[in-house]
C-alpha cells in the first residue's frame, strides 16, 4: 500500500489523500466512513462501506484499489472509492476508473459532507482524481440525478473534460409525510391516499382470495392465517427462505436468482450481515398458514425503506402477494417510522400502483483531458449518438421512461386499477 497526502487546500483546511492498494484500504477508514454518511444529505443505504467491502470481498478480492478522502483535520468530509480496470473498447485499449459496485449494488455514488463545505469538497476530490496516472476514462453505472457522483461530473465538465451522461433508468418511491394523520381524506390511510380505488379494491379481493386459497390447501372450516413476519436480523434461516422463494420462479430457470452464482449470494449476505450489525436490515415475508408466498430483502435505514429484491410464489401469482407484502409492510408504517418507501429498481407497473415519483438514474463518462481521450469520446458517445439520430432513435430525456413488466395479479385487473 502507497498513501501520501497529495494536495492541500487551504479552503477550508482540507487535505486530501490518495492511498493504492486493495479491500484494506476501504476497511482503514470503514469507522470514520459510517459518520460521514449519518451525516451527509444523501441517505442512501448503498453508498456506505460495507457495501464497498461486501462488492470488493465477493467479485473483486484483488482488485486495484484508490481511494481518495478528503479531511479537515481528523474529520473525513468526502470519499471517492475506485477500482483500476484495463480494458478495451472499440478497439481501444484504455485503463477504466469505476466505483466498487455492480448491478447487485443497485446504486453508485461517492459521499461527501452536507452544507457549505458539499461544493469545495467536490472540487477537491476532482482535482486530485484527474491527477491520478494514467486513467483514460471514468465509468460509472446506476448514478442517481444529483448525487455525489453527479456532481463530480459537473465540476469535470467545468473543468473543460469531455463528459456524458445518459439516462438508463427510473425508479420511483413513494413519500410518506410524518405529519400526515393516519387518516387522511376520503378515509384512507397516507400511504393510500394516491392509490385508485379500482386497485384499493384489488387488493381487498387478492387477499380474500388467498385466504380462500389458505383454506383449501389446509382442508380448513373456518379461517386462514395471511401474516407478515419481519426480521431485522441477518437470521442465516430467514435468508435462505428468501434465496429459496426468489429462485422458485424464472429468476431461478433464467439463473439471475441470487443463489445460482456463489459470488452474488456470497455479497448479499454480507450486506445483510453488516445491514443487521447497523441496524438497516428489513427482511420481511408474506406468509399464508405459516408459509412464504412473498419476500423482500430490504432495508430501513432512518425511516427510508429501500425494496433491493424480491420474490414471490409464482403459484398464487394471481392474487399478486407481493402487492399484499407491500400493503403489510405500509399498513406497519407507524411502527416502522417509514417516511419513504424506495422501490430502487428499474420503474415497473405494480410498483406505480403505489407512487409516482421518480429519481433518475444515470451512466455517467468522464474522459481524460487531450487527444486521446477526445478519441474515445468521439468513438463511445458521439459516434453513437448520431447514429441514434439518423435512425431516428433519438430519446427524450424529459420524457418519463416506459414501465417495465406486467402487473402482478389477475393481469387485466391489475392493469385498470
Amino acid at each position: 500500500m502507497i498513501a501520501a497526502v497529495v494536495k492541500d487546500f487551504r479552503e477550508r483546511d482540507l487535505s486530501v489523500r490518495v492511498q493504492s492498494g486493495g479491500i484494506e484500504l476501504v476497511e482503514q477508514i470503514a469507522d470514520a466512513w459510517r459518520q460521514l454518511c449519518d451525516e451527509s444529505d444523501d441517505e442512501e443505504v448503498f453508498y456506505r462501506p460495507e457495501w464497498a467491502q461486501a462488492y470488493l470481498q465477493a467479485f473483486e478480492p484483488r482488485a486495484d484499489v484508490v481511494v481518495i478522502s478528503a479531511w479537515t483535520g481528523p474529520k473525513l468530509r468526502g470519499v471517492l472509492p475506485l477500482v483500476r480496470h484495463r480494458v478495451t473498447v472499440y478497439g481501444f485499449p484504455i485503463l477504466k476508473l469505476s466505483v466498487p459496485a455492480n448491478v447487485h449494488s443497485l446504486r453508485a455514488s461517492l459521499t461527501v459532507c452536507a452544507g457549505k463545505e458539499r461544493d469545495a469538497v467536490l472540487k477537491a476530490l476532482w482535482l486530485t482524481a484527474k491527477d491520478l496516472p494514467q486513467w483514460d476514462m471514468i465509468d460509472v453505472a446506476n448514478v442517481v440525478e444529483g448525487n455525489g457522483l453527479d456532481g463530480l461530473l459537473t465540476q469535470a465538465r467545468a473543468d473543460g473534460y469531455p463528459v456524458a451522461r445518459k439516462r438508463t433508468s427510473q425508479s420511483l418511491y413513494l413519500p410518506i409525510s410524518a405529519s400526515a394523520p393516519e387518516k387522511a381524506s376520503g378515509g384512507q390511510a397516507p400511504w393510500l391516499a394516491g392509490t385508485r380505488p379500482k386497485f384499493r379494491s384489488h387488493l381487498r379481493r387478492s387477499r380474500r382470495q388467498l385466504e380462500e386459497q389458505g383454506l383449501k390447501e389446509q382442508g380448513l372450516q373456518e379461517h386462514a392465517t395471511l401474516a407478515c413476519k419481519h426480521f431485522d436480523v441477518a437470521d442465516p434461516e430467514a435468508l435462505k427462505k428468501f434465496y429459496d422463494l426468489e429462485a422458485s420462479g424464472w429468476k431461478g430457470a433464467e439463473g439471475t436468482a441470487i443463489q445460482c452464482d456463489p459470488h452474488t449470494r456470497q455479497f448479499y449476505d454480507l450486506v445483510a450481515q453488516a445491514a443487521a450489525r447497523d441496524g438497516y436490515l428489513s427482511l420481511d415475508f408474506l406468509e399464508l398458514n405459516g408459509k412464504a408466498i412473498a419476500a423482500h430483502f430490504g432495508f430501513n435505514l432512518r425511516g427510508r425503506y429501500f425494496l433491493a429484491k424480491a420474490g414471490y410464489d409464482e403459484a398464487y401469482r394471481r392474487q399478486g402477494p407481493g402487492q399484499l407484502l407491500v400493503h403489510e409492510i405500509l399498513s406497519e408504517t407507524a411502527q416502522r417510522g417509514l417516511r419513504e418507501f424506495d422501490f430502487v429498481g428499474p420503474a415497473t407497473w405494480d410498483e406505480s400502483r403505489w407512487a409516482s415519483e421518480r429519481r433518475t438514474n444515470y451512466r455517467i463518462f468522464i474522459f481524460r483531458k487531450g487527444w486521446y481521450g477526445r478519441v474515445l469520446h468521439a468513438v463511445r458517445i458521439s459516434a453513437w449518438d448520431a447514429l441514434r439520430k439518423l435512425l431516428g432513435r433519438q430519446e427524450d430525456e424529459s420524457a418519463p421512461l416506459e414501465l417495465k413488466s406486467k402487473p402482478q395479479g389477475s393481469e387485466k385487473e391489475a392493469a385498470d386499477s
